[in-house]
């Protein structure tokens, strides 16, 4: 299964998901962004499941809305 190294000091970083076939790999990784970013916290993980998810949006004209003469 895949490794992650995870920057949460920053969550914007586009290396956040990148993945590593080791985990060894993502320790080099953490340690690198640690050497470039000392006050950074950063963890490595393991990828054991991949989630997504599909959403649908539909749209339609609404009813009329019928304006009935007041009582008298």
């Amino acid at each position: 299964m895949p490794f992650i190294a995870v920057n949460i000091s920053n969550n914007f970083d586009a290396n956040n998901g990148t993945r590593y076939a080791t985990q060894d790999a993502a320790d080099a990784r953490a340690r690198e962004i640690l050497t470039q970013f000392p006050t950074a916290q950063v963890f490595t993980a393991q990828v054991t499941k991949d989630y997504s998810a599909k959403v649908t949006v539909t749209a339609k004209d609404p009813e009329e809305v019928v304006v009935e003469p007041a009582a008298e």
